[in-house]
């Protein structure tokens, strides 16, 4: 036994001087340098050497088996807190000084020795019980760091390979202990075991993403639970066979013929309650082609855009056991060809929805887009071939808190993306549910292009109801403007008639009196007189006229600048004193001194408050009142701030439409 023992220990050593140079030739694939990787490995060596040279575990043996753990750890929790610590590094070098000092202060150990780990207490062996010791609370602070870890991690799949971590120490530890333990047999299940340990942790190295440790457990579990009920079903076969029966010719073939028949029968039956049960216990639910049938079914049902975010949204989460999902919508508005910009949609989202954009010629789009398969967000954080990706871009994919996303591509354009959160159980994505989660996204793709061109025709229509409406709206204020145009061109083609009878009549006059000879310069001064004021009214009427055929195809010429809207009013009012004074009205005007200046077109604004105030003059009952008040407003509830100005009197007023127009 003791050669087979140095035989599998030798090839523990080449298997770890093997590790060695993989862990040197495999430093690429990884975040984190295999130095400490290669230091455990070089320790269990060094262990494996000295014991087979010693013929047994001696001290210095056990400092190869310190070696390898410490380093070892050092390396979990940097894997796992992802952060730089010498802590556990000191923590071991105290552990191994102590087993020195122990080893010296007393020289005889039984370390190694058969049977001493039984009486490591009676008498005490301090080197024995450093090392046991050491191992036991190592072991106990590298599991809870790891358990930390594993309940600190935001993805699943950290957490698995946390887990995985915990179980791979535990195993280490339990493999140190039987190489220690100096039993032959244990010794060698000791020595598979650390080779087998250092090997998972060269396999962690090499790659970011570990095979999900509850789905191998849940594996190991079936299996265990079948072989029990087929060993259940065969034994009670087995049992009955055996009982001493009285067989008569061929009575006893029948009877284990029948006994056969009746454990397959038996097994049949178990094995399809046991399946049942088995999948209640761990919650499988659909199988990928029902949860995608259901899917389906359910999505097509889908007419509008947000029925159809609501409709994938639900469905995706009983189907695949998430706790939230979502859709991300390709935008119409993007403009900047060198990103595609996303409207982020999902059921239980409210406010605005949230936005993003991806490079086109960025990795997520490639592998979305381009080669049209789906990606986990654990890829996105983790994986090497996305460490290059844009900071903004990262941002946006770790703000959404998802799990798992799928490309929609119909007509070889992405559209859109599914995406899903994490799963009830907070088990890690696995190939099957992305794949999966990738032949919904196609089933959506379909949908999702019918519910968005419904949403355009409704937009669309939403658009030309407005148009509509304000084009109603403006040809009312047409008709409104046309009518003003109309009377006033009637009433204004009436006022010209009065001063061209006063030219005619007075030209007429001048005319007479010339032939009679009988004109004075006192007749002609006044004749002059009134006649330049018919041809100014002349000339105010047709201006008039002038601007109104300018009002409804805006060629007025505008010139602003600054003015003072007492200057305005002041200039508006002046050449209406007369008419004030022959109709007795009495005029006020409050609040112009206190009006910062305004920008306007100071003759056309003048122009304005004159015909307004003149209107006021003629329809004002003698004797009647004008005011005019004058304010600043601050600006408030989204206007902005200006000058009010209101005219007022004791007439008849202005009808409620007519002050629209005006």
């Amino acid at each position: 036994m003791r050669s087979i023992l140095d035989v599998m220990m030798l090839s523990g050593i080449v298997a770890d001087i093997a590790l060695i140079g993989y862990l040197q030739l495999n430093r690429a694939p990884t975040r984190m340098r295999p130095t400490w990787l290669q230091f455990a490995a070089l320790g269990s060596a060094l262990a494996l050497a000295l014991t087979i040279a010693n013929g047994q575990v001696m001290v210095f043996a056990a400092l190869g088996l310190i070696v390898m753990f410490s380093t070892y750890g050092q390396y979990v929790l940097r894997d796992v807190l992802n952060r730089r610590t010498l802590i556990w590094l000191l923590v071991g070098t105290i552990w191994a000084a102590a087993l020195l000092l122990a080893g010296g202060l007393f020289p005889v150990t039984r370390i190694g020795q058969p049977n001493w780990l039984l009486s490591v207490f009676a008498p005490p062996d301090f080197a024995g019980i450093v090392l046991l010791l050491g191992l036991a609370l190592a072991t106990i602070a590298l599991v809870g760091l790891a358990f930390y870890g594993f309940y600190a991690a935001l993805l699943p799949e950290v957490a698995n390979r946390t887990l995985f971590w915990v179980l791979n120490t535990v195993l280490l530890a339990i493999g140190i202990l039987l190489f220690i333990s100096a039993a032959h047999v244990l010794q060698a299940a000791g020595v598979l075991i650390m080779a087998i340990t250092l090997l998972s942790a060269a396999y962690a190295h090499s790659t970011y993403r570990v095979f999900d440790i509850r789905r191998a457990m849940n594996s190991v579990l079936r299996m265990l639970l079948r072989v029990a009920l087929v060993s259940v079903v065969i034994f009670a076969a087995l049992a009955a066979a055996d009982q001493p029966v009285d067989d008569a010719g061929g009575a006893r073939g029948l009877r284990l013929l029948t006994l056969a028949m009746l454990a397959a029968s038996a097994y049949v039956v178990l094995r399809k309650l046991f399946r049942m049960a088995l999948g209640r216990l761990l919650n499988h639910g659909l199988s990928p082609t029902g949860a995608a049938r259901q899917y389906s079914q359910q999505v097509s049902k889908a007419v509008e855009l947000g029925e159809l975010v609501q409709i994938s949204s639900e469905t995706l989460n009983r189907v695949l056991h998430v706790r939230r999902s979502g859709l991300m919508l390709v935008s119409a508005s993007a403009t900047d060809s060198g990103h595609v910009e996303f409207v982020v949609m999902g059921d239980g989202l409210t406010g605005e929805p949230a936005r993003g954009a991806i490079a086109t010629s960025g990795l997520v789009y490639d592998r979305l887009a381009v080669k049209k398969q789906p990606l986990s967000q654990f890829d996105i954080a983790f994986g090497p071939t996305y460490q290059r990706l844009e900071a903004a871009e990262r941002r946006f994919f770790d703000s959404l808190q998802m799990r798992a996303y799928a490309p929609i591509v119909v007509d070889q354009a992405l559209i859109g993306i599914l995406m899903c959160g994490p799963k009830l159980n907070d088990a890690p994505f696995s190939a099957v549910d992305l794949e999966l989660l990738a032949t919904m996204a196609d089933q959506t793709g379909v949908a999702l292009r019918n519910a968005r061109a419904m949403a355009d025709l409704k937009h669309l229509n939403a658009t030309m109801q407005a148009l509509n409406a304000e084009l109603g709206e403006a040809n009312q204020q047409y008709e409104k403007l046309d009518s003003v145009k109309t009377d006033f061109i009637t009433i204004a083609s009436h006022e010209l008639r009065t001063p061209l009878a006063q030219i005619r009549g007075y030209t007429d006059i001048l005319d007479t009196l010339n032939e009679q000879g009988m004109l004075d310069q006192d007749q002609i001064t006044g004749m002059v007189i009134n006649l330049r004021r018919a041809a100014e009214r002349t000339e105010e009427l047709l201006a008039a006229m002038l601007d109104v055929s300018q009002l409804d195809v805006n060629a007025m010429d505008l010139r602003f600048a600054e003015a003072a809207p007492e200057s305005v009013l002041r200039m508006a009012i002046e050449p209406l004193t007369e008419p004030i004074k022959q109709r007795r009205l009495t005029l006020a005007a409050r609040g112009l001194r206190a009006l910062p200046p305004i920008h306007c077109d100071m003759q056309r604004l003048v122009q304005a408050f004159r015909n307004i105030i003149t209107n006021a003059i003629k329809f004002t009952p003698d004797d009647g009142r004008i005011d005019i008040t004058a304010s600043f407003q601050p600006g408030e509830n989204g206007r902005d701030a200006h000058v009010l100005i209101s005219i007022a009197d004791t007439g008849v007023g202005i009808e409620q439409e007519d002050l629209e127009l005006i």
